[in-house]
């Protein structure tokens, strides 16, 4: 190879040229380019907007500031050469791109307020949008001299986004556990009796004399509480799944699945008003109750809001089994009742589990409903008409009036690591039985 080929092809050369391209209408990047170059650039952008009072050294304030507003610069330039390779109009691109000029000012000049602050949030989802709509479209000007604008070029940024996706979900449940942990570790491992937190029915935070913290009660009220409303919602639940899985006309199905997603998107404070007004006094007529706050009360709410998920995931277990199935059901005599029971649930008994199992972390996980109906009293439940409190409750009522690091703020986070053990040990049970089901 001739000396002056090789040099021109060289990676040196190769770097300029393509820096040439970046800020030149010569030629036009393809979209893996796109993605390596503009979207770390963006993340560092994100972060800074978002978090715009980062701690900043004073000394190097305006370096920092210098760094921003060229990495700014370049995906601005970035974006710009894209849209000029989709043939877009400059007007096009002037709409896109002001708000982050903008938001770049005052980043520069450092305002500060609510209305800056959403501002940059604006602009944050906006760079997004530019990552988005450049990214994935193929560009129709210039010649491309590092590789074809094709599908391929963006599937393995799709992957690792992909891959991104669900490590992240890992790296939050870890990131909340952490945050909950921290909080309350100080008290966890330098003062709090263990087996009293776990045995003792007092709870008693505020006493100036002798505090108490006792969960015993709380956990009971919590347990409660769900189990009856699991003994509620199941049946009606997975009768109104095989119902609209089997027996509704379409039209009928459709109407029946806007009313569950409706009942499903109503907040957990109006079903809590409910309980508080309507149930408390239908309580109190029927069972000539004192009062009408109890443990029946919260329950019969929790029902009502995890019965929409619960219908919503075993319908959707039932219509995965295959018409096969009941073809072949039928075909031997069975009628619809013994196709249901004998073929239908067996079949589908892993998306039924499930779907209990979700309803009831739903009903584990619930504040303002129960905190609203169950009387919110430290008592061991004796019945359905008991007053209760949950842990969730307990957490929502008093974190908002204890001062930050104390004893009792401490406590609160422990609870809130007790309520994360017990999710995890209800999951691991539900997955170890789901899998002693397969294996059946």
């Amino acid at each position: 190879m001739p000396p002056r080929a090789k040099a021109a092809g060289s990676p040196a050369r190769r770097v300029m040229k393509f820096i040439q391209i970046l800020f030149s209408f010569d030629g036009r990047i393809n979209r893996s380019g796109w993605w390596l170059l503009n979207l770390p650039i963006f993340v560092i952008f994100a972060v800074s907007a978002v978090t715009f009072d980062f701690p900043i050294n004073k000394s190097l304030e305006h370096i920092q500031v210098i760094i921003l507003l060229i990495l700014a610069l370049v995906h601005i330039t970035i974006s710009a050469k894209r849209w000029q390779d989709k043939n877009k109009s400059a007007l096009w691109l002037l709409f896109h791109i002001v708000p982050l000029i903008c938001s770049v000012s005052i980043l520069a000049i450092k305002l500060t307020s609510e209305w800056w602050e959403l501002f940059h949030l604006i602009t944050v989802i906006n760079g997004l949008w530019i990552c988005i709509e450049l990214g994935f479209i193929k560009g129709t000007e210039g010649s491309n001299q590092y590789g074809p604008d094709s599908e391929t070029s963006s599937e393995t940024v799709i992957d690792v986004y992909i891959s991104i996706c669900g490590i992240s979900s890992i790296i939050f449940v870890f990131g909340i556990f952490f945050f909950v942990f921290k909080e309350g570790a100080g008290f966890l491992f330098g003062g709090l009796d263990i087996w009293q937190f776990l045995t003792s029915e007092e709870w008693y935070p505020t006493s100036l004399e002798n505090k108490r913290y006792g969960t015993f009660a709380l956990v009971l009220g919590t347990f409660s509480v769900t189990a009856l409303a699991m003994l509620l919602a199941v049946p009606f639940g997975l009768g109104a799944a095989i119902y609209v899985s089997e027996f509704c006309s379409p039209k009928l199905r459709e109407t029946f699945k806007i009313v569950i997603e409706f009942l499903a998107a109503i907040p957990s404070v109006v079903w809590g008003f409910i309980g508080l007004t309507l149930m408390n006094q239908l309580i109190i007529q029927v069972f000539n109750a004192p009062i009408g706050l109890t443990m029946l009360n919260g329950g019969i709410m929790l029902a009502l809001m995890s019965v929409p998920i619960i219908v919503s995931i075993a319908e959707d277990a039932l219509k995965a089994v295959p018409d096969s199935y009941r073809e072949a059901a039928e075909a031997l005599g069975a009628t619809r009742w013994q196709v249901i029971y004998r073929v239908l649930l067996p079949a589908a008994k892993n998306g039924l589990l499930a779907a209990v199992l979700l309803g009831a972390a739903r009903s584990i996980g619930e504040t303002m409903a129960v905190l609203m109906a169950t009387g919110h009293s430290v008592n061991i439940p004796s019945g359905p008409l008991s007053w209760i409190r949950t842990l969730t409750a307990t957490i929502a009522a008093e974190l908002g009036e204890v001062a930050r690091g104390d004893e009792h703020y401490q406590v609160l986070f422990i609870i809130g690591i007790l309520l994360f053990s017990i999710t995890f040990v209800v999951n691991l049970i539900a997955d170890l039985v789901i899998k002693g089901i397969r294996q059946s």
